[in-house]
């Protein structure tokens, strides 16, 4: 089984519990804190590592880090 690095939205709303509508209009609230752009020289597909990392820094997860833009309640997405 091939992995594949760079996934359609769609993908990554299924892979965050999301429906690729609350997925489209959250997408750009979180590309401001640096939640990775679609790529055209990949069919304006996101690189899933990227994602990952990105959510991993957000809660803490990765090495030496402390969760910087944890919510801290109910965001307003519009």
């Amino acid at each position: 089984m091939s992995i594949q690095l760079f996934i359609a939205d769609t993908e990554i709303a299924r892979r965050l519990g999301l429906t690729a509508q609350e997925f489209k209009t959250k997408s750009p609230v979180l590309e401001r804190s640096g939640f990775p752009k679609q790529d055209p020289q990949f069919k304006d597909r996101r690189y899933w590592p990227a994602v990952k990392a990105f959510l991993d820094r957000r809660y803490g997860l990765d090495a030496g880090s402390t969760p910087s833009n944890q919510p801290e309640g109910e965001e307003n997405w519009t």
